[in-house]
């Protein structure tokens, strides 16, 4: 079996899996480095309205929007990509190959958690059926495990069809992970953290994926920097919600479903 097809039947069995050295360790240095200082930039910038998990936690928000070397991270593994194709793809969006993504990026973030997050989902409801709507990433940058709170999952969680509860920490299991794997769960598996017991940050990029129709936590296509914007290839603009974002009204368009050659009128 594959590595992608073994990936794949974790996430369908238990809910997540977890892919080793997906990056060496001079680009996972690199990475660290960069949101540290984009940490010590921006840490006073952030909205006062903040989601009750996000609170005292050291967190970068917009990472699309701070240099390209963030969304290399995400498009540079192609294994990533086909898994989340393999998820989040939507058959029916014919004016994009359907070898190519046409899921989002809803949401881009780098954290180091040092307290309890309490058991929840990330899909906003539980439900059953084989179609995921939301799967996250974690490019892990710091090597994560019991002692510094590592994340805590409850596996075939994401089939339960029903809302996390506190006391399920008692049948979590530990994903202790090291310093350049990728964890990747379906949005519906019941997960949290414990304390950080020690001294040290454990910083962590994590992605946000979902279907085309969802609404993205922050307006991408409108915000992000033209010098990135033209860096990308169409596939990877299409990743960040250009062929898929509200036209102003009718006289602007009106298909929700848009192919690269629109890609200029998103503009």
């Amino acid at each position: 079996m594959s590595s992608l097809d073994s990936a794949i039947q974790q996430l369908e069995d238990v809910g997540y899996c977890r892919l080793q050295q997906v990056f060496d360790a001079d680009r996972v240095a690199d990475a660290l480095q960069r949101i540290q200082n984009w940490y010590e930039k921006s840490k006073n910038n952030s909205s006062v309205r903040v989601p009750f998990l996000n609170i005292d936690q050291p967190t970068v928000y917009s990472l699309q929007n701070r240099e390209s070397f963030f969304l290399n991270l995400l498009f540079e593994p192609k294994i990533l990509q086909d898994i989340l194709i393999h998820f989040l793809n939507d058959r029916w969006f014919k004016q994009i190959p359907q070898d190519e993504p046409n899921y989002i990026l809803r949401s881009f973030i780098a954290r180091s958690s040092n307290k309890v997050l309490p058991m929840h989902l990330d899909s906003f409801v539980p439900y059953l059926g084989s179609h995921v709507i939301i799967m996250q990433l974690s490019i892990i940058l710091q090597d994560q495990n019991a002692e510094n709170g590592c994340t805590l999952v409850v596996p075939k969680s994401h089939l339960s069809g029903e809302y996390a509860t506190q006391e399920s920490f008692e049948d979590a299991v530990p994903i202790e992970s090291k310093a350049g794997d990728v964890v990747i769960w379906d949005s519906r598996l019941w997960h949290g953290t414990k304390e950080n017991r020690t001294t040290d940050t454990r910083w962590a990029i994590i992605a946000t994926f979902c279907r085309w129709w969802m609404k993205q936590q922050w307006n991408v296509p409108r915000k992000l920097p033209d010098e990135i914007y033209q860096q990308l290839t169409d596939s990877q603009k299409a990743v960040l919600g250009f062929c898929s974002f509200p036209y102003d009204d009718e006289t602007d368009g009106i298909d929700m479903k848009r192919g690269y050659d629109d890609l200029q009128a998103n503009l």
